[in-house]
């Protein structure tokens, strides 16, 4: 690392150092007489209940210290600590630094750092933002309070005997505060610099910028005052609809944030198509949502993560209702579950009236695009208009696929092997439709063909062969090639087939038969989720496809200067980390009161 970024480093480790040893500072100063009190009977645990009303923003961490127990017990932990990555990492004068700083700090509070955070956030942690009126140009945006509850007294008392020595290099930081009337005896107020005053209880710590909000949440905790976060209506509303116990949640009051900014708070029209396609009737959901909203469970062998906001996508104009599926139905087509698929991706789009209202969903500065990108399809598909003669006959869900493929096709191997790859269309008008992407493909392939023969690579003749049922065009080579090493373009043998109401276009042949296989079984397990959005990865396939390059991938290690050991350590531990997780998915669910994106995994 250059010297212009050492500094920084400098900073941030000794900032982490301070922090550690202020906040042992703190947890020192509460008395360790009982644990954190419960909830009143009938109320929530949830720390909302304990924050303030009027938040425009607010996060809460349940239960985190279990979670960082089973990290570091985890076996994947202990592989990436001794992989030859981390090992290189250690070198670093950077990271022996910060290590040093670490052990100083542990050797101080008698305890690593594990274990300091599994006491800390053992029960709860909260933050919580608030306007601040009138804020100086440079000076905080806003006003903030967090509580931490529930901390092993033990822990305190172990962290106060180790810290005493410490505290007079702080005096002229810190000084005793007046008390809050009406706290809870033992309660003790510091003041830190003047800007931060930390209220500490039994078995709690409640640090605001100002002293009100510090009076009202210790208030709160203490089962005294009202006008909570939990009672605001847009909080409730999140509540309702996401559920209230999960490992972190966070909120954000966009219904507020709207109002202050005076307009809405997400463009009217994108600057980008792409985005447009994918985001588009969430961006405008979101306009009209009183919340966002986010919410991360864990368990032994997953993760969800969720994103919501609220609104009925059913009462969108005209222009945006091209989004969304019904949220009665079963969304988006489901992704072919292939051999050993890498990954697949499906979504819902009413294409045909996307490209007639792009008008209203785009920045007029993009739309001279859109005559480019006709006249290039005008010359696949000769007198066929865009607008009027092709996207009518697309229907509502496009499907991605990438999956491994066999090299039957040639007498070798391709020196890098690519997965194959495939588009499957559903068409609104199946005969119709089904010419216009024959025709369309057939187009394509010669143009292609025609670029490998100039490149003197094998070109090939089309053809045709009947598999299931169902007749598949392709591009046979007219002599095979033959080698190994062979040129990159040596992985494609394009071939088509419709299927019923679906057009495939795929990179391989031997794809194209996998997803005609896959196609024809009905759909089992009952009615699909109803996803707008929908991409699976699995980790495992793709380390399989690594792991036929690995050639490849040391060779370019090595290149780069790394001793070949190294290389295929490195790249084996790679492979290792990629294998422990089993499959990740991103979606996104159509709900009569709003929308949900979630990003899931597993691991084995």
């Amino acid at each position: 690392m250059n010297d212009r970024v050492r500094p920084h480093w400098r900073t941030v480790t000794v900032s982490f150092s301070l922090g550690c040893l202020f906040l042992g500072f703190l947890l020192c100063q509460a008395p360790a007489a009982t644990f954190a009190a419960e909830p009143a009977a009938g109320k929530s645990p949830s720390l909302a209940a304990s924050v303030p009303s009027g938040a425009v923003g607010y996060a809460e961490i349940s239960h985190m210290g279990d979670l960082l127990k089973r990290i570091q017990e985890s076996s994947y932990l202990q592989t990436a600590l001794s992989s030859p990555q981390f090992q290189a990492l250690q070198k670093q004068p950077q990271y022996k630094q910060g290590d040093a700083v670490r052990r100083i700090v542990e050797t101080q509070l008698g305890m690593n750092l594990w274990k300091l955070f599994e006491e800390l956030l053992h029960d709860r942690v909260a933050v919580a933002l608030y306007p601040k009126a009138g804020a100086p140009a440079g000076g905080p945006a806003a006003d903030v309070v967090a509580i931490v509850r529930g901390i092993d007294p033990k822990a305190l008392a172990q962290l106060r005997e180790r810290i005493d020595p410490l505290l007079t290099l702080a005096q002229d930081q810190l000084s005793p505060a007046d008390p809050i009337e009406g706290a809870p005896a033992n309660t003790t107020v510091i003041s830190f610099k003047g800007q931060v005053l930390v209220g500490l209880g039994e078995s709690w710590i409640i640090a605001a910028s100002t002293r009100d909000l510090l009076t009202k949440a210790v208030g709160l905790l203490a089962g005294k005052g009202q006008g909570t976060l939990a009672d605001d209506g847009p909080f409730r509303m999140m509540t309702e609809q996401m559920g209230k116990e999960h490992l972190v949640r966070a909120f954000i009051n966009t219904e507020f944030l709207t109002k202050a900014k005076g307009s809405r708070l997400t463009p009217e029209k994108l600057d980008n198509p792409v985005l447009s396609m994918f985001l588009g009737g969430v961006i405008e959901l979101a306009a009209g949502s009183p919340y966002a909203g986010l919410a991360l469970d864990v368990e032994e062998d997953r993760f969800l993560l969720t994103t919501g906001i609220a609104g009925d996508s059913r009462k969108l104009d005209e222009a945006h209702r091209v989004f969304f599926s019904d949220p009665d139905g079963p969304g988006t087509a489901a992704i072919p579950q292939l051999p050993s698929i890498i990954a697949g991706f499906t979504f819902h789009l009413d294409i045909a009236n996307w490209y007639k209202q792009r008008e209203k969903l785009l920045e007029a500065r993009l739309l001279p695009a859109f005559d480019q990108f006709e006249t290039g399809i005008a010359n696949l598909l000769p007198g066929k208009d865009v607008g009027e003669d092709v996207m009518p006959l697309i229907g509502k869900s496009l499907t991605f696929v990438a999956a491994p493929q066999d090299y039957s096709h040639i007498d070798g191997t391709p020196g890098v092997k690519l997965p194959g790859f495939a588009v499957i269309i559903d068409l609104a008008k199946p005969d119709e439709g089904g010419d216009l992407f024959q025709m369309f493909f057939q187009t394509f392939s010669a143009i292609v063909n025609l670029g490998a023969a100039q490149q003197k690579n094998q070109p090939w003749v089309m053809t045709s062969e009947t598999f299931k049922d169902v007749q598949i065009a392709y591009g046979r080579y007219l002599k095979r090639p033959a080698g190994e090493q062979l040129p990159l373009v040596y992985n494609f043998m394009p071939a088509s087939a419709r299927l019923g109401n679906k057009f495939i276009i795929c990179s391989s042949l031997g794809t194209c038969r996998q997803l005609i296989e896959s196609l024809k079984q009905p759909e089992t397990g009952g009615q699909r989720p109803n996803r707008n959005l929908n991409f699976e990865f699995h980790p495992g396939a793709l380390a399989d496809i690594l792991q036929a390059n690995k050639e490849v991938f040391t060779a370019r290690a090595i290149q780069q200067g790394q001793e070949a050991r190294q290389a295929e350590g490195e790249f084996a531990t790679s492979l290792q980390l990629l294998r422990f997780f089993d499959s990740f998915r991103l979606s996104s669910r159509v709900l009569s009161e709003g929308v949900q994106v979630q990003f899931e995994g597993s691991w084995k």
